[in-house]
């Protein structure tokens, strides 16, 4: 069962009319390829799908918590051979994604195999959880493990107090 995408159905739509009214067929259609986009303590992890497109066809950027993915498939014509149908999509594909500023672009992994790119963004340092030492009298206790950017919770003090 595929998913109904209301931009796919546009740009099918208009490659018909180009090919119909002897349009700009000659250019490449631009098509996003299918996308997973994980999250976890290490950071974010998306698997887009790239099939028949090689390595080296693959263009990789990431700036200003913005990251870009496009590809080229292309379509191999063969003199004295003819086709009948052509519905595999050719052509540019791409994707964009906006990242958080808690990841950190910089260090942006990739790894392309059987037709699946797989790119980790991991989070930045400041974003770590680390733990913070608390005095207590002049002396320093053991440990608390925070999030960078959490608050503390202060229900505990804002709660009516308990009665025995």
């Amino acid at each position: 069962m595929m998913r109904f995408d209301p931009f796919r159905e546009i740009e099918e739509l208009t490659q018909r009319m180009d090919r119909a009214f002897g349009g700009p067929a000659a250019q490449t259609a631009r098509l996003a390829p299918p996308v997973d986009v994980h999250e976890s303590a290490d950071g974010l992890e998306l698997t887009l799908d790239l099939p028949g497109v090689k390595p080296e066809d693959i263009q990789i950027e990431a700036e200003h918590q913005t990251l870009s993915v496009q590809a080229e498939r292309r379509y191999a014509r063969e003199d004295g051979r003819t086709a009948h149908r052509v519905e595999r999509a050719y052509g540019t594909l791409s994707r964009t994604f906006s990242v958080p500023a808690k990841y950190d672009l910089t260090k942006v992994e990739a790894d392309f195999d059987h037709g699946t790119l797989v790119l980790r963004v991991p989070r930045s340092e400041a974003a770590q959880k680390r733990s913070v030492s608390v005095r207590s009298g002049g002396q320093l206790t053991s440990g608390k493990t925070v999030e960078a950017g959490a608050l503390p919770d202060h229900s505990e003090r804002n709660a009516p107090a308990q009665q025995a």
